[in-house]
């Protein structure tokens, strides 16, 4: 658990990663391989030659002629008297000179000290016991011929390069994945797009695209036909209505005409909030709004003394005008035909959102009813003795999604239920997720 979360979010990050780990265990086990056939061979050679010209220099089997022309050939030869001054080593020197100490000490069987002459053509300086006070010079041509510099260079440039190669690759992979996520969102609102290339990519992504337009195609097709079908329920509907309306006023029966009357218009608000809810604006242009000019011209057309509005200053947001205000005017209506009048409502700023508040004061619902009530077709207890189809609430989530906010149902300690919207502070649009998505 713990390393999946310490795991990069992004395939681009995690193919970095990946080739990163990968060329650094590459590169890891090349400079292993470059070391043991490289610098250990040299190290060790020339640890032979140190000692043969310990053996040519001193003791009863010195032989100078042979020692000078070893010297010659080599560098290798005993130097000054005095000890050369202890310089600062780097830690690539000083394994190279721990390597050598080793090698140099089970040749010559004693103990032997080591100084390091740190310069552009760097030597070893040798002290031993068989060498009396004298100190050995050792140039450390198989070290310079490996500059490390160039080591170090090669060390960093070839993972640097490797995951820069890897974020190109990793990047042109999940381009054609981020245009189908726009894509997708785009199709999920039953907007129209244009078909995403299957020509120009790799066989895999071509065969995605060609998958996805067809999806797109159909989705777009489907969301016509039933426009269209609504159209014609709303037209075949309505006309019977008006004309069992109509008839219904002839009626003598006073009690029975107002029965009639009254469920026919039952009917006809029921029809009204389908079409409400399968509507869900993309027809309308989101544009800069206050939301109190809003609130206060719903408000305008109702009952002052059954709708009180308190308001506090707002910033403008990024809204659909005409979908906002049905959706404050579903509220209100769910108000008065779910609790009781006053209605009241409010709006201000709150944690960088604007919140509007809409209470009644009737009894609220059970707390176990609540997450109910934004599902399409579902109503508390308390609403199935009241006619509806259970859409009010579900028609302003769909609204609240549209406007990328929140939306939360509470009973008010001093009675009511309140309905709290919160809408973030920015001019960024969030259009409404697919149909489908909330039908279920």
């Amino acid at each position: 658990m713990v390393m999946r979360r310490l795991l990069p979010k992004t395939a681009m990050a995690r193919s970095a990663l990946v080739v990163g780990l990968v060329i650094g265990l590459s590169q890891v086990l090349s400079l292993w391989f470059f070391a043991r056939n490289a610098y250990l061979p040299g190290i060790r050679e020339y640890a032979e030659l140190a000692a043969l010209q310990a053996d040519l220099s001193v003791g009863a089997s010195a032989d100078r002629q042979a020692a000078g022309r070893l010297a010659q050939a080599t560098g290798i030869r005993l130097g000054p008297a005095a000890a050369p001054p202890a310089a600062s080593q780097s830690w690539l020197s000083r394994t190279v000179l721990d390597r050598f100490q080793e090698e140099l000490e089970d040749i010559l069987h004693e103990p032997v000290q080591l100084r390091l002459e740190e310069d552009r053509n760097p030597v070893i300086w040798v002290s031993a016991a068989s060498l009396g006070d004298r100190w050995m010079r050792v140039p450390m041509t198989f070290f310079r011929d490996y500059d490390r510099y160039i080591l170090i260079g090669w060390g960093i440039a070839v993972p640097v390069l490797s995951i820069l190669a890897g974020l190109l690759i990793a990047r042109g992979l999940n381009r054609p994945l981020k245009r189908l996520e726009r894509v997708a969102a785009i199709v999920g609102r039953g907007e129209p797009v244009p078909p995403l290339d299957d020509t120009a990519g790799p066989e895999e992504i071509d065969a995605v695209n060609r998958a996805f337009n067809r999806m797109a195609q159909e989705m777009l097709q489907a969301q016509q036909d039933r426009a269209l079908l609504l159209a014609g329920v709303s037209h075949d509907l309505r006309t019977p209505l008006t004309r069992m309306r109509l008839s219904a006023e002839f009626m003598l029966d006073q009690e029975l005409r107002d029965g009639i009357i009254s469920d026919i218009e039952d009917m006809d608000a029921i029809l009204e909030q389908f079409i409400g809810f399968i509507r869900d604006g993309a027809d309308e242009q989101p544009e800069y709004e206050n939301l109190n000019v809003l609130v206060d011209e719903v408000h305008a057309r109702c009952d002052p003394e059954r709708v009180s509005v308190h308001l506090g200053e707002l910033p403008p947001l990024m809204l659909k005008r005409l979908t906002m205000k049905r959706m404050i005017a579903n509220l209100i209506s769910n108000a008065f035909k779910y609790g009781k009048p006053p209605v009241r409502i409010e709006t201000g700023v709150e944690d960088e959102e604007v919140v509007l508040r809409v209470r009644d004061h009737g009894n609220g619902v059970r707390e176990a009813d609540i997450p109910l009530l934004l599902q399409p077709f579902s109503r508390g207890d308390v609403a199935r003795t009241v006619s509806g189809s259970g859409l009010g609430l579900a028609i302003v989530q769909r609204i609240v999604d549209m406007h990328h906010g929140r939306m939360r149902l509470r009973n008010h300690p001093g009675g009511g239920l309140v309905v709290e919207i919160s809408l973030p502070v920015t001019g960024a649009f969030v259009q409404p997720e697919a149909l489908s998505a909330r039908v279920r």
